[in-house]
């Protein structure tokens, strides 16, 4: 027994220093073997085939700091009397927007070229003239320190535009919500607390349809209501009303039209009657399974496959101007379009002075009135305005290039978004060209398809547009944009399915066409 309790301790030492060798050894052949193995470089190991060009910035957009000029020296114009509130009633003067305006293409092209001066720095700005009655674009420069605003509305319009031609603004949603409370939900607690669970804790969501009317000058919108709940989109609750906000004065505004479970009554009070009454086919509440959630339902099984550059990145961002292998452009964002570039070249040779984003539009089918009605023109609340930060790994690449934006629109300062704008070469899965031969030769040629890619992904409203521009080593541009996010969906009525399908009790995912508009400028062979 003696014997045993000193050969255990020995034991026990041998075994810790037979351990302590192994990892010593292991340590060396992981060193030995990493020096062998090919690294990812995160510096660029060959150099860019173009220099980037500081003339590209007449495309740029507005810094923050010209953002703050203009707006300070339209606030000193006494004239314009205006104010940057976002609470600003629709009877006031509101400073709505400013973005780069730019020069004629003419003085860009001449400037670019070196045979002109540098044009003319300029922003536009648009402002609401509510206690005037109309809108007012101006044209302020030069922006490195503004001394003069000229009105362009005619030049550009060939009209006067009216007040309420306006989009809804954060100050207005502020009075239409606080319209549905005391004009509304005040007046009809049974209804919607029977109909739709509403109480203190649980309230329902608006979602407007467009367009305000059908004749010019109307501002009457059908808004309809949906469960406060992720991916509120997909949970009608059928219920609509007609609100008639023509008026600058809240006071002045009415409810034209109410829709309960399929049918129209003229009034709040025609509504309450008719539900008191048992006239009207009442909608009992039921509690809705959260099947809109953003959440993940099950664990990835473990990280998918990742990009990297194994010799540095084969593209360069500066300010505003992107070198790709045999290509460059400049870029910016527009609050209202979207994402544009300009002078396009390709081995230095000029193929397009602008490609940019214009107009989203969507147009519905329903039995429901909003649905019926509406025809999505996404340029006038703003496409480029709902740009948001892009996710790491999952919006784009872990190591893409990110760029910060300026916006100025419905906001009391200019606002940044991160890492709103990406840029990254990727490999696009299948060759660009590739022929094996075995009659008469055996030999095979394939080039690897990689591209640049330069995006933004705009979420507005239920939809997320995401924006590509794609620029391909063979000398072509592809313009892609991909919509994802959630449907728009009203409530299931008698004689819906043949405007759509049901997608979940009572839900009906409505049929709907998409149009895209883009602005190709292409200058082959000169203008």
């Amino acid at each position: 027994m003696m014997v045993e309790g000193k050969m255990n301790p020995l034991a026990k030492w041998a075994l810790v220093l037979l351990g302590l060798l192994s990892l010593i050894l292991n340590i060396v052949l992981i060193g030995i073997h990493s020096s062998r193995a090919p690294k990812c470089s995160r510096e660029r190991i060959h150099p860019l085939r173009g220099r980037h060009d500081d003339r590209t910035l007449v495309f740029a957009d507005l810094t923050r700091e010209e953002y703050m000029k203009v707006q300070q020296y339209l606030l000193k114009q006494k004239d314009l009397a205006i104010s940057t509130s976002q609470i600003t009633k629709p009877s006031e003067n509101f400073l709505f927007l400013i973005e780069l305006s730019l020069p004629k293409k003419a003085e860009v092209l001449a400037y670019l070229d070196e045979k002109g001066t540098k044009p003319v720095r300029e922003a536009t700005a648009v402002v609401f003239h509510g206690a005037k009655g109309y809108i007012k674009e101006y044209v302020v420069g030069p922006l490195d320190n503004p001394t003069y605003h000229r009105d362009v509305t005619k030049e550009r319009y060939q009209v006067d535009v009216p007040i309420n031609a306006r989009p809804v603004t954060i100050g207005e949603y502020v009075l239409v919500f606080r319209f549905f409370e005391t004009e509304i939900f005040s007046k009809l607690e049974k209804l919607l607390r029977e109909s739709f669970g509403v109480d203190k804790k649980k309230t329902l969501n608006a979602f407007e349809q467009m367009p305000r009317g059908v004749r010019s000058g109307d501002r009457k919108t059908w808004v309809s209501f949906f469960r406060d709940m992720s991916g509120m989109y997909i949970h009608p609750v059928g219920f609509e009303i007609l609100l008639n906000h023509e008026s600058l004065n809240m006071s002045q505004w009415r409810i034209e039209k109410l829709f309960y479970n399929g049918k129209y009554f003229d009034s709040v009070e025609e509504l309450q009657r008719a539900y008191d009454n048992g006239s009207v086919k009442k909608i009992v509440y039921k509690e809705s399974p959260d099947y809109g959630s953003l959440k993940p339902r099950s664990k990835p099984l473990q990280i998918g496959p990742q990009q990297f550059y194994s010799e540095g990145a084969r593209y360069s961002v500066s300010n505003n101007h992107v070198l790709y292998l045999d290509w460059s452009f400049a870029f910016g964002l527009s609050s209202l379009t979207g994402m544009k570039v300009f002078d396009v070249r390709f081995k230095g040779e000029r193929i397009a002075y602008e490609l940019s984003v214009q107009e989203a539009m969507s147009v519905y089918g329903s039995v429901t009135p909003g649905m019926i009605i509406t025809k999505f023109l996404d340029s006038s609340i703003g496409i480029g305005r709902f740009a948001h930060e892009l996710v790491r790994g999952v919006d784009c690449p872990y190591q893409a290039t990110y760029v910060d934006t300026y916006r100025y629109i419905d906001a009391p300062l200019p606002v940044r978004f991160r890492n709103s704008i990406c840029i990254f070469e990727h490999n696009m899965g299948q060759p660009l060209r590739r022929h094996f031969a075995d009659f008469f030769h055996n030999n095979f040629g394939g080039m690897a398809n990689s591209a640049l890619v330069f995006r933004t992904i705009t979420a507005i409203g239920n939809y997320d547009y995401m924006w590509d521009f794609i620029f391909y080593q063979s000398g072509s541009v592809e313009v892609k944009v991909h919509a994802t996010g959630y449907i728009s969906s009203s409530y299931l009525l008698p004689g819906s399915k043949t405007h759509g399908h049901q997608v979940a009790e009572n839900v009906l995912g409505n049929i709907h066409t998409h149009f895209i508009n883009f602005k190709v400028d292409l200058d082959i062979l000169g203008e």
